[in-house]
């Protein structure tokens, strides 16, 4: 950046704007679905009074939730985001870093290496979690799948 002009890193206000607007939907969707995820399990173990901590954003907890009973005595998670994707966290996550590099601007690409190295970590974490899965669940992972069709962006497969 102090190679640069400043005029290089100023955007119009309705860029600013939909940068703004991106970050805090992508930081509301990875907290609330993984305080769904964590009150779900709480919830499996009997525990329905959640700390009151910060943040506190709506929908948080998933009321009566969906779920796949496996044979391994596990749960998988149906409802809230996690009805739509299997991993609405990752994908939240990649979008924060993202937007974290385009508020630089696209003077030069060293700001969007955390982005793009982070996208290669997330695709190999997801494909090794998603292969786990399949042989830890057998039958009740390809259920689960059916049910909730999507990877990462909903209707987007």
């Amino acid at each position: 950046m102090a190679s640069h002009d400043p005029s290089k890193y100023q955007f119009t206000t309705a860029q600013y704007v939909f940068i703004y607007t991106t970050i805090l939907a992508a930081y509301y969707v990875w907290d609330t679905a993984m305080a769904q995820k964590s009150h779900f399990k709480m919830q499996t173990q009997g525990i329905t009074t959640f700390r009151k901590t910060f943040p506190q954003l709506p929908w948080n907890t998933v009321k009566n939730p969906t779920y796949i009973q496996t044979k391994h005595g596990n749960r998988l998670l149906t409802s809230g985001f996690w009805a739509y994707c299997r991993k609405p966290n990752y994908v939240a996550d990649w979008v924060m870093s993202l937007t974290w590099g385009a508020i630089i601007g696209r003077a030069t690409i060293i700001p969007y290496f955390y982005s793009i190295f982070f996208i290669v970590v997330l695709l190999h974490r997801c494909t090794r979690d998603f292969e786990r899965c399949k042989r830890k669940y057998e039958d009740d992972w390809e259920r689960y799948c059916q049910v909730v069709k999507y990877k990462y962006i909903p209707y987007v497969y």
